[in-house]
């Protein structure tokens, strides 16, 4: 029976891989991410997905069986439990599902008798609790997830009033679909606590091979107008930049006790071979864009990305295999010279990053540990200015939103104060993306319940709560608007099932309260305790200038820089450029895309980009010969770094960024 099972369940660990890393195409994920649009579909949880199914629409038949529509109830603990499960080990997950089990239980009998009591000891207990869970997010990711369906629970509790017995019994029915929950979790499909970090360093790999192999093409075609140019620049490289920052806290967040696993650093280890091997795609991408690929570089462009896909494959796989890469790196040595021309350094850099990898493989398959650096010990200090501004902050917008809720008699009231939980956020610059993707996937999702309410039988209807179920926690961790999106459906196809309203009352519903929190959400990060100004376009902008020269003066200098140093400032300069290119995408789709003074912005982040590429080939083609060559380009990069705009704190004008393009201009025409 054994030798039968563990096949199976290899080959259907395959197929989720395959499922999760080709579910999009790669040109749709571009167009997503060339208008900043965050969409991971590697990390569609499949499994993760069919235990919530299971929970919830379990739970839900039972409801409908007995006829028991309390029993909704334990059908949201199921849900916010299947939710809050972090994944990785074992124990981490075992401590989460247990303080969030306790915490809902004890809110959801406090919360429902206080409601039963009256107006004034509901806001009091209310305002409270939705204190402690604003100030529960300082103490990391896992405590900000529990504090959030902690909160949840809280708004949703206010709007079962019951009497002392009544919200032991409500209480009771919370504790026996969230222990059904975490024992579905914890004993049915056990999955792989690294799945997530392995796909996400997978995709690393992937979108650069999908960066890298466009390139013999797009080189051909030099007929690309500007705008065309900079989004094909820019957008893989943020994207890649991000992916790799993301994969990066991905792995350190795993646990503070696991630093030395040779899984932890595994991880880590390919984390770092794909920012080296990010140099080599830039300068790759550079000097295409520079001028037409010889033939000697589009073969090694194609061997180059063949073998990241390679590499890919047996990323994502729990046992890579060594063995696997050894005919690409031979072939990737065989390009040329070591200090060749530019794509034959491209290939030895890429080859000696994957060396390194397979050795880091080929240590962790023999069993023996891989160093890493110390644990940094956590602090657990008493909340800063941030945390307590925060939950001051939620707990009243919280209030306000229940407030309007009862002085406009809205059903579902705690749909309201929902969307108030999950749109605050410590900084109005997340707040407001948060706002707009969750109006976005209530309205969809509530019009699509809508219609499935009034055109289908109670009985299909209670069949679909399992699909629901299951795709909303696969895509928690894709996107935000699809997740809310399958979310509404799921929680206005639960009402619909205990309620005596159905179809388009509960979907409008739905879709009204959240817009109205999210209005309420938005508005009280705004008015209420506001935070410094976040910095304007110019000001990231400049920023990211300063940072790209920088990088530059460091890649030109007489002396090559070393690793260590020259990785430091390109991931800096990097992650200036997305922040301001973000924020750039924002402001355009605010509808001033066609002023001149968008229009600079954007010619300024293009020179960064093509700066950046320059630099990349500066670096690499470093030698003896090329000294006389940087002279000039450190000369012409001190001029710049003197202007004007740059020696300016404050004060940006659309005259100053008109001057750093020039300099920027003038100094990309010449010298790259």
């Amino acid at each position: 029976m054994k030798t039968s099972a563990l096949p199976l369940r290899r080959r259907f660990n395959r197929f989720t891989m395959q499922l999760a890393g080709g579910m999009m195409p790669p040109a749709v994920t571009h167009w997503l991410g060339v208008r900043a649009i965050s969409i991971t579909p590697e990390q569609i949880g499949v499994r993760e997905g069919l235990r919530a199914g299971v929970a919830v629409g379990s739970v839900m038949l039972l409801a409908w069986y007995l006829d028991m529509p309390l029993m909704a109830w334990s059908a949201f603990a199921a849900f916010w439990t299947c939710l809050v499960d972090p994944g990785g080990l074992m124990r981490l997950r075992l401590a989460t599902l247990l303080k969030f089990g306790s915490s809902g239980t004890l809110i959801t009998g406090l919360l429902s008798v206080a409601s039963g009591y009256g107006l004034a000891p509901v806001f009091t207990a209310l305002g409270v609790c939705i204190f402690i869970c604003g100030l529960a997010r300082q103490r990391g990711p896992v405590a900000t997830q529990i504090s959030v369906l902690a909160a949840i629970v809280a708004v949703v509790a206010v709007c079962y009033p019951q009497t002392p017995l009544g919200g032991v019994h409500l209480a009771g029915m919370f504790v026996g679909g969230s222990v059904w929950a975490a024992l579905i979790c914890i004993f049915a499909w056990p999955v792989d606590p690294y799945v997530p970090q392995r796909q996400a360093c997978a995709a690393i790999f992937r979108e650069q091979a999908n960066m890298i192999s466009r390139l013999p093409l797009l080189s051909e075609h030099n007929a690309l107008d500007r705008d065309a140019l900079y989004h094909e620049i820019s957008s893989y490289r943020r994207d890649i930049r991000n992916r790799i920052e993301q994969a990066r806290k991905r792995v350190e967040m795993l646990s503070a006790d696991v630093l030395n696993s040779r899984t932890h650093g595994t991880l880590l280890r390919t984390v770092e071979a794909g920012d080296r091997i990010f140099v080599a795609a830039m300068g790759f991408e550079h000097a295409a864009f520079t001028a037409p690929l010889p033939p000697i570089a589009r073969r090694t462009a194609g061997l180059i990305a063949a073998t990241l896909r390679r590499a890919a494959r047996e990323i994502a796989s729990p046992q890579p295999r060594p063995e696997c890469l050894t005919r690409q790196i031979r072939f990737l040595r065989t390009a040329g010279p070591r200090d060749g021309d530019l794509f034959a350094r491209c290939a030895h850099l890429c080859a000696d990053a994957l060396t390194d990898l397979q050795q880091t493989w080929q240590t962790t398959a023999e069993g023996k540990q891989i160093a890493t650096s110390p644990a940094l010990p956590r602090r657990q200090g008493w909340p800063n200015a941030i945390f307590l501004r925060h939950a001051a902050r939620l707990s009243v917008a919280v209030l306000i939103a229940y407030a309007i809720a009862l002085w406009l008699d809205l059903p579902y009231a705690y749909w309201a104060m929902m969307a108030v939980v999950v749109v605050i956020q410590p900084s109005v610059n997340v707040t407001l993306p948060r706002a707009l993707e969750r109006v976005a996937g209530s309205v969809a999702g509530g019009l699509l319940a809508a219609i499935m309410g009034v055109t289908l039988p109670m009985p299909v209807i209670l069949l679909l709560i399992f699909p629901l179920a299951a795709v909303t926690i696969a895509l928690r961790s894709v996107n935000y608007t699809l997740c809310v999106m399958f979310m509404t459906q799921l929680f206005v196809l639960v009402t619909d099932l205990v309620s005596t309203t159905h179809g388009w009352d509960v979907a409008l519903s739905r879709a009204a309260n959240n817009t109205v929190g999210s209005l309420v959400g938005l508005a009280a990060c705004v008015l209420l305790w506001p935070e410094a100004k976040a910095p304007s376009l110019a000001e990231q902008i400049m920023a990211a200038v300063a940072a790209n020269l920088r990088y530059a003066m460091l890649a030109a200098r007489e002396e090559k820089a070393p690793w260590h140093e020259i990785e430091h400032a390109r991931r800096e300069a990097g992650t200036f450029s997305t922040k301001a290119e973000v924020l750039y995408q924002q402001t355009r789709l605010e509808g001033l895309r066609r002023s001149a003074y968008l229009r600079t912005c954007g010619d300024i982040l293009f020179m960064l980009r093509r700066l950046a590429g320059a630099a990349n080939v500066w670096w690499l083609e470093y030698n003896d010969a090329s000294l006389l060559l940087r002279a000039e380009e450190r000369a012409a990069l001190s001029a710049v770094v003197q202007a004007g705009p740059l020696t300016k704190k404050t004060g940006l004008s659309e005259a100053d960024l008109k001057e750093t393009l020039s300099l920027l201009a003038a100094l990309a025409v010449e010298k790259t």
